[in-house]
């Protein structure tokens, strides 16, 4: 009997007992004590019933989010315990979809991967017609084609809760009356990276509107979902690694070798002949000392000294990464960089060294390449400001060091702008060409000379014994300059302004020196420009 049934049957049988007993046979008192019993105890009984069915329906609901969990975790193992025991993709992603139907009976779920063209392809649809299925695999994902392919387009859920009306399904009316389906809600799966992978997604015969719950199941199985593909993908990966690994070894570019621990080689790929010239059968027959220089020789022997005591304390062989110079057999030297690292068996227990040598003569190139790009002007061939920057600061520290004097020439071409604006800047850069060469004349092979930008140039003079040297060799260049020269059968005519500074006497420090030489050189300039404009008058 209900809860309530009793409180009102209890009611209506003893209170008309207990006024008896009070007033007598006066059944009027009687009855009206029962109204204002009633009126006063009817309320308060009708509140506590609420409570208690408000009670109930938290405890019911707590009773099957603990059910849904339990469900959803051992849906879960069961998927991870599939992946261990490397169970095939298409069953590990059917036993996924028939756990998320488990969790909403109504639903039907399915599995769509996305290759790399970008088309979905069906990979789990247990409950959804063949005809179906077949029509949408193979479908190109985009936005507005329905919502898997939206969702694995734009790599966000979509939630459509009527098919029928909504814009993504308009072209697949037919497929959706066939099918029987009403909404359909996709999730994309995304790995670590934000990669779309393919979707998830959940089909109702219904209108349907997600609730909280829902929004978990497709959320936590695109996840789990995501475990199964990645896995799926590395164990193919590394069987395909595997097969090809001995291939890829005999025709790879760097060397691949292998070494016993008593320091002989156990394997040596075919290209070594192309970077060393020896055979394999040449290499395998000697010791590593014989096949580099001596001071590389020392290198790798430390290296191997430091793994040996690792080894006997317990310790991981350490892994090495260095660039040698290896001897070929014509008695060229190349340089390679060696990566060495331990071989381990199944037991865990160190079996040699594995080691890959790849040639560096050419990235050698490219370095020093970029490396004097970095320093040097692209025009002329001069130290660039960065260079001379260095080179300035070093032969500071000399000079401190060793109380010596230095000069700094800062230097600017009178009327190059004319040139430029006359005959077009490609006779100015080669006039800018050939005053670099009379500059580099024009100095020691111990001074350095470089461009700075547009006509101005910059000279260090690094040991200056008597204090008139910089002016002599400032003397020496304007002379150079003032000499015509000729651009292709043209001839031109200009000069140029030096201003020069002297350590320690102008400044002890680059900026102040620099700063010296720069005043000197305009005040030089202004000089140069108010003759032109009296020779001119």
């Amino acid at each position: 009997m209900k809860l309530w049934h009793v409180l009102v049957h209890g009611l209506l049988t003893t209170a008309p007992v207990f006024a008896e007993g009070w007033f007598g046979q006066n059944t009027d008192v009687s009855w009206l004590l029962l109204g204002a019993t009633a009126f006063c105890i009817i309320p308060a009984s009708l509140a506590f019933l609420i409570f208690v069915y408000r009670i109930n329906r938290k405890l019911k609901a707590i009773v099957v989010a603990g059910q849904r969990s339990a469900l959803m975790q051992q849906n879960r193992s069961r998927v991870l315990a599939m992946i261990v025991d490397q169970a095939p993709l298409e069953q590990v992603l059917d036993a996924l979809v028939e756990g998320a139907e488990q969790m909403d009976p109504s639903a039907s779920c399915t599995v769509l991967l996305l290759d790399e063209q970008g088309a979905l392809h069906v990979a789990s649809a247990p409950h959804l017609p063949d005809q179906y299925n077949a029509a949408i695999d193979g479908i190109t994902a985009g936005y507005g084609v329905g919502s898997c392919g939206t969702a694995a387009f734009t790599a966000e859920r979509v939630i459509v809760e009527d098919v029928r009306v909504h814009p993504y399904w308009q072209p697949y009316q037919a497929l959706v009356e066939m099918a029987g389906i009403r909404s359909c809600w996709s999730e994309p799966i995304k790995n670590r990276q934000g990669k779309v992978l393919g979707t998830f997604a959940i089909y109702h015969k219904e209108v349907t509107t997600p609730s909280e719950q829902d929004i978990q199941l497709i959320s936590e199985s695109a996840a789990l979902a995501e475990i199964v593909i990645e896995r799926s993908n590395a164990i193919d990966a590394l069987k395909r690694s595997e097969e090809r690994h001995r291939l890829l070894a005999d025709h790879a570019t760097d060397v691949i070798w292998t070494m016993d621990l008593s320091g002989h080689f156990t394997y040596i790929s075919p290209s070594a002949e192309k970077l060393t010239g020896f055979t394999v059968t040449e290499l395998m027959q000697q010791q590593m000392q014989q096949l580099v220089t001596p001071d590389s020789y020392a290198q790798v022997k430390l290296q191997m000294k430091k793994a040996a005591k690792a080894l006997q304390d317990g310790e991981a062989y350490p892994d090495y990464v260095g660039e040698v110079e290896q001897v070929c057999k014509d008695g060229r030297r190349v340089w390679s960089e060696v990566k060495i690292s331990g071989m381990y068996d199944a037991t865990g227990a160190f079996v040699g060294i594995l080691g890959v040598s790849r040639d560096l003569t050419e990235r050698r190139k490219i370095e020093e390449r970029m490396r004097y790009m970095a320093q040097h002007d692209t025009l002329t061939g001069l130290p660039n400001r960065t260079l001379f920057a260095d080179r300035l600061q070093k032969a500071l520290q000399y000079a401190v060091r060793h109380k010596k004097a230095l000069a700094l020439m800062l230097l600017d071409l009178n009327k190059f702008k004319p040139v430029n604006d006359t005959h077009g800047h490609a006779v100015g850069d080669l006039l800018l060409q050939q005053v670099a060469e009379r500059l580099q004349h024009a100095i020691r092979s111990s001074d350095t000379v470089a461009r700075i930008g547009g006509d101005e140039f910059i000279i260090l003079l690094p040991q200056v014994d008597e204090l008139n040297h910089a002016a002599l060799v400032a003397e020496k260049i304007r002379q150079a300059i003032a000499l015509p020269f000729d651009i292709h059968g043209l001839e031109i005519q200009i000069s140029c302004s030096i201003g020069v500074a002297v350590y320690p006497e102008d400044g002890e420090t680059d900026l102040v020196l620099s700063k010296v030489a720069d005043q000197r050189m305009y005040q030089q300039k202004a000089c140069v420009f108010k003759q032109a404009v009296t020779d001119a008058s």
